[in-house]
């Protein structure tokens, strides 16, 4: 049990490293076929929920108030409202180089629109805190099928 939870924590610790600025994310096609969308109310009835795996989730705004949590990672939220008018969110980790690409994205449901962000479900073992490390919201497809998530 404490070997899992040592390499959790430096599976989370490797996946937290600086970064040298934003660079679009390559998927291996063969990994991109599994990735899964969601909307927000789905995804937090999964079980179990798809740790370490790419998942794209559909939302419509984010929050305002974004926390500098790491030397090189923001903590924030997405936001989904349901055909209801019901608020759905989801905790996100963004990187530094990322930060500027996500603060552009509206912050009000009035303001909103329909976005998909692809990232990994992580959680922080120390904390049981689990979030979507944002890569990006927009995806192209290179000659081989490999995705490129970029922003």
């Amino acid at each position: 049990m404490i070997a899992r939870v040592v390499f959790a924590s430096v599976l989370l610790l490797a996946f937290l490293a600086p970064s040298s600025g934003s660079a679009a994310q390559r998927i291996k096609a063969k990994a991109w076929r599994a990735v899964k969308t969601y909307d927000m109310q789905t995804l937090q009835k999964v079980e179990p929920l798809p740790l370490r795996q790419v998942v794209g989730l559909r939302f419509n705004y984010r929050q305002r108030d974004i926390r500098h949590l790491k030397p090189n990672w923001f903590y924030s939220s997405i936001w989904s409202a349901n055909p209801s008018g019901e608020l759905n969110s989801v905790p996100v980790m963004v990187a530094k180089a990322d930060l500027g690409a996500f603060q552009r994205l509206p912050t009000t449901p009035q303001t909103g629109g329909n976005f998909t962000a692809y990232g990994q479900v992580l959680r922080d073992v120390d904390a049981n805190f689990i979030f979507l490390r944002l890569l990006g919201t927009k995806v192209k497809r290179d000659a081989r099928g490999n995705a490129i998530v970029t922003w």
